[in-house]
């Protein structure tokens, strides 16, 4: 079987984190997002894997990825990020009228995927899609039920009369190209995928459903990720190559080789990268420090620290927070208390009193 990982829109909203990283490769517990739905296709048997891209964010995409398969990827380059269409449309080829599934890039999901895959594969439905209960449908695209059928779709509805989500996870057969075509080229960037799964309903496709019992999350918001973080650091398993001098270490913790840590605190689960240096420090649960990192003297909890940073002195917590690459964050004495703070384009600061 094959699958396709859409990964060939621009996001804004995860900026500036992504002036640097793709959505999907950004770093969670240590390995980009993206990994972990390859892992979840590997192990489901699905080693036909195409990757639609733009051009602009191809090369990292194989730059990262090469250091963790020697697995070929099929690239498939769209020109106008965020054409969802397009980007369907590109994989006719690749997909040669085989059923298929395809997961959005920036999804995360813990669940059975290969029964999924095996179920749609056997059955007579044009598509699958596969859903799951959440608290504040108003903020997602969802299903209506009725007689153990899907009867509507709606996106973000502003008053939600059911708490099925649509996740990132679909199964299609070719005839999903046949929709998109239908559509005019001047539609087309104003479809989300909903639309196309809307079209295929009211079309007399047949579609079914699988509520899932495991683990989804869409990444949009920067909090999003701090909570993926979160997530991946309790399934970690105790990994210790680095270091640890004069120091107190408790829970589960991965330090990775060429780390080192004096006379610090660190309570796991966490993950602390290669090379990476920290003295007289605090470093709190479901913290996850990227290579070559350097921290002093500061107390850091539940937050992402990624490759080259330097923390610096910093007595007061920091929290929930993402440091972005080669990023320094510092405390300085001065005669007087102030913050002094060098940002790029869309950073964001929370001074907190």
């Amino acid at each position: 079987m094959k699958a396709i990982i859409l990964c060939g829109g621009e996001e804004i909203g995860l900026q500036p984190i992504t002036y640097t990283n793709p959505k999907e490769l950004i770093p969670i517990a240590n390995k980009p997002l993206f990994i972990y739905t390859i892992e979840a296709l590997l192990n489901a048997d699905i080693d036909e894997i195409g990757v639609v891209v733009n051009r602009y964010n191809k090369l990292v995409f194989e730059r990262t990825l090469s250091k963790y398969f020697t697995h070929n990827l099929k690239y498939i380059v769209q020109n106008n990020p965020n054409d969802i269409i397009e980007g369907l449309l590109l994989c006719e080829e690749f997909v040669d009228e085989e059923k298929f599934i395809v997961i959005l890039g920036n999804n995360s999901s813990i669940f059975d995927l290969k029964k999924f895959a095996r179920d749609f594969i056997n059955s007579k439905s044009n598509c699958k899609l596969l859903l799951k209960e959440v608290d504040e449908p108003e903020n997602y695209s969802v299903a209506y039920i009725g007689d153990n059928r899907i009867i509507e779709l709606e996106e973000r509805p502003k008053v939600a009369f059911s708490n099925l989500a649509i996740t990132g996870v679909y199964g299609f057969d070719n005839n999903i190209f046949n929709i998109c075509k239908e559509v005019d080229k001047d539609e087309r960037k104003r479809f989300k995928i909903t639309d196309i799964l809307k079209k295929i309903l009211h079309n007399g496709y047949n579609i079914e459903y699988e509520v899932s019992d495991g683990y989804w999350k869409n990444i949009v918001e920067h909090k999003d990720i701090i909570e993926e973080n979160i997530k991946r650091l309790d399934l970690i398993e105790e990994d210790i190559k680095g270091e640890i001098v004069n120091s107190q270490t408790s829970g589960r913790i991965i330090l990775e080789e060429g780390a080192v840590v004096y006379n610090s605190v660190v309570r796991g689960p966490a993950i602390i990268g290669a090379n990476s240096i920290i003295q007289h420090s605090y470093i709190g649960p479901y913290t996850s420090i990227g290579k070559r990192v350097n921290i002093q003297g500061s107390n850091i909890e539940s937050s992402i620290i990624l490759y080259g940073a330097n923390i610096l002195g910093v007595e007061s917590p920091i929290d929930y927070s993402i440091i972005g690459e080669g990023s320094v964050v510092s405390n300085e004495k001065g005669l007087k208390r102030t913050n002094r703070i060098i940002v790029g384009r869309n950073s964001r600061v929370y001074l907190i009193k």
